[in-house]
């Protein structure tokens, strides 16, 4: 009788332990893996672990117009969570910075964001270098805040707090702020960045910028970093070659470079605009900065933080590799679908990260994606 209650004791752990490990198992092929939605950075990889030649990354800039008006997001944060009560709250401080190409044809500025949840105990009030554009009690629902191109230098302070509760001493000030935005208006020319590693650029064969030429009229320059790669009238599917040794004044730094599209006597209308960084290396890795703010960090100590992978197909099978900060989390067996690595809080920290993944197979990767847990 002993033996046999022993072994459905053993029967009934074994059967505890197998659904512990679906619940948790690091590989959705059917759909994506379940997370908080508080994504921090995604980003197309390309391949990753060993190849021979490949297309180390693929970023896709966007469609857009040349010789026209243009926008560029200069600030944007998914979700903040604003509070203020006796005891203390939780405000926002950011440092944006506004290239001089961008001030040199600044047209206009704007701040937008949503407030999905409030008690409106106070006032929400947003500053921007130090003088108030907002101070009032924020409703649920969209908001936006006139900036003007007059206020913008090229090193700029944002804030966004809130007041006290007042007579309400017990409670606290809740904002709960989605898709905040500071958009700036410029043009006509159109300026957009590209990044690039440096394992990339000690490794480079070549970089390939191309897109199709929806309409086309007048002619079209194309910069990097200031020193054109192409001017003329492009074809309906252009492709450019070029080299950071072909650049004679302004060579591809490490980071973000900047491409400028300028249209000349006409304008042009580009779609699927995609620049392709080729190298020649064995071993593929991919290193990608993360930003987070105060909130978001808060919320990662106590949740944790896990990395989305969406492997597209197994050229060689082994593990997916991540690391954060040079700090390594748990490898998993990758997998076609969605593959999920999860990581501690405590190997981040407020501001700039750093998230590099490798692998010990080959993998075409798609979308990465860091996230709360």
């Amino acid at each position: 009788m002993d033996t046999f209650i022993g072994s459905l004791i053993i029967i009934f752990i074994v059967l505890v332990i197998l659904l512990s490990m679906a619940a948790f198992a690091p590989y959705y092929p059917d759909g994506v893996p379940p997370g908080s939605g508080i994504v921090l950075h995604s980003f197309t990889a390309g391949t990753i672990g060993f190849a021979d030649n490949y297309v180390s990354r693929t970023q896709n800039l966007g469609s857009f117009g040349v010789g026209v008006p243009q926008d560029e997001v200069l600030k944007s944060v998914t979700r903040m969570e604003i509070t203020a009560g006796v005891f203390g709250g939780s405000s926002e401080e950011f440092t944006i910075s506004v290239p001089q190409d961008v001030l040199d044809w600044l047209k206009d500025a704007e701040i937008t964001f949503n407030v999905e949840d409030t008690n409106q105990y106070g006032n929400l009030v947003i500053k921007w270098n130090g003088a108030e554009l907002f101070n009032k009690k924020a409703d649920r629902g969209g908001h936006t805040v006139p900036l003007g191109a007059s206020r913008i230098k090229e090193q700029n302070t944002l804030e966004i707090a809130a007041q006290g509760p007042g007579l309400l001493f017990w409670a606290a000030t809740l904002y709960d702020i989605r898709n905040f935005r500071m958009t700036a208006e410029y043009g006509p020319a159109k300026f957009v960045d590209f990044e690039v590693s440096t394992d990339e650029l000690e490794s480079l064969d070549r970089f390939n910028l191309g897109w199709f030429t929806a309409t086309r009229r007048g002619t079209l320059t194309v910069k990097v970093n200031g020193e054109d790669i192409f001017s003329g009238l492009p074809d309906r599917q252009e492709s450019i070659d070029f080299t950071d040794t072909g650049l004679q004044t302004a060579s591809v730094k490490p980071g973000k470079n900047r491409l400028t599209f300028m249209a000349f006597n006409g304008s042009f209308e580009l779609q699927d605009v995609i620049m392709k960084t080729y190298v020649s290396k064995n071993q593929r890795t991919m290193k990608e900065q993360f930003q987070v703010t105060a909130t978001q960090l808060n919320s990662m100590k106590s949740r944790g933080g896990i990395v989305k992978i969406y492997v597209k197909d197994v050229e060689k099978e082994g593990t997916l590799r991540v690391k954060v900060n040079e700090e390594a989390a748990d490898p998993v067996l990758g997998k076609v679908g969605w593959n999920r690595i999860s990581f501690s809080g405590d190997l981040v920290e407020s501001g700039s990260n750093w998230l590099e993944i490798g692998g010990t197979g080959t993998f075409d990767v798609g979308e990465v994606s860091v996230e709360v847990a």
